[in-house]
């Protein structure tokens, strides 16, 4: 039988899973390239807890959420066999449910934030005690970053500060998606945050090119899990996550991508022309995955209308 070579948190889990699938008849290879496309984003999201969480799949389903019913479905299966089994290992890992690959209904539409929002989030974040964050800032910078580039969490996270190059504003991504490496140039605000960070990383920790960008209180590399938890603290905090089933990390991505769509319909930049750009930008290998953030927002239907409407009486003249 064909053999897939698994890496990451889990991959002596999930190699030790599809083994057992073929001792029992199946060839179990196609399946088994689903678990791999799922272990290479556990991959870049750096856990520090050998544990599946809800928010960590729903995510993984963002990602894959502009394929058909079937292959969607399919992923689904693999996965909610790979969780059912490692639950049995790892009791703290979430199991998912079976009624959710009957249909897509399970996938939470992405949340777009608003200018002021973010605004809120921002002014909320910074005054985090000692006990949940050991350097001044750490979190403001994290939501900064994450909004103003569109970064993943999972690379955020991965990030060192030989990463940074604050001269240049510019962020250079060793560890992306499917391990694809890109640079990306920071906007100045964010470059001034990040600037600000390090200003007091440096007065409280020893700083060297491969110290992690983000650490937590036992200085260490900041989690998915902590970061998770002081969000969804801060919208509790502002009024948005009063039932504890707000907004995640993954939203700032869908925010900066409709943000950066809706200012280029407002400038009336040519969209098609612009989409390639964006789409590199982000990581992704082509404008294909781009579309699955360009969620459809109040704000680009009447961006979009207002455009139309000028085209179509500039032609009637």
């Amino acid at each position: 039988m064909k053999t897939i070579n698994f890496s990451g948190p889990f991959g002596d889990e999930m190699t030790h899973f599809v083994k057992l699938k073929q001792i029992s008849g199946s060839d179990y290879f196609t399946q088994a390239k689903l678990l791999l496309r799922f272990s290479l984003y556990l991959a870049s999201l750096q856990l520090k807890d050998k544990i599946l969480t809800m928010p960590i799949f729903e995510d993984y389903f963002d990602t894959i959420g502009h394929l058909c019913g079937r292959g969607f479905s399919n992923h689904y299966s693999v996965l909610r066999q790979f969780s059912a089994w490692l639950n049995q290992r790892v009791p703290q890992s979430y199991i998912l449910e079976k009624r959710r690959a009957v249909d897509r209904s399970h996938s939470r539409s992405a949340y777009i934030f608003s200018i002021d929002e973010i605004k809120a989030i921002l002014q909320n974040s910074i005054n985090f005690s000692p006990k949940e964050q050991i350097i001044p800032e750490l979190y403001c910078t994290l939501f900064s970053l994450l909004y103003s580039s569109g970064i993943r969490i999972g690379e955020a996270l991965a990030l060192n500060h030989a990463d940074y190059v604050p001269e240049d504003r510019l962020i250079h991504i060793r560890k992306g998606k499917f391990r694809k490496e890109r640079y990306l140039i920071v906007s100045n605000s964010a470059a001034n945050q990040m600037n600000k960070y390090i200003s007091h990383y440096r007065s409280m920790l020893p700083l060297e090119e491969e110290s992690p960008f983000f650490v937590n209180i036992h200085r260490k590399r900041l989690t998915y899990n902590s970061a998770y938890r002081a969000l969804r603290k801060v919208l509790k905090k502002i009024g948005i996550n009063k039932d504890n089933s707000g907004p995640r990390l993954h939203d700032f991505r869908h925010t900066f991508a409709v943000h950066r769509l809706l200012q280029w319909y407002k400038s009336e930049k040519d969209i098609n022309l612009k989409l390639p750009y964006l789409s590199t930008y982000m990581g992704h290998v082509d404008i294909t995955s781009t579309q699955v953030y360009l969620q459809v927002a109040n704000e680009l239907l009447e961006a979009g209308s207002e455009r139309f409407h000028k085209f179509f009486l500039n032609h009637i003249k």
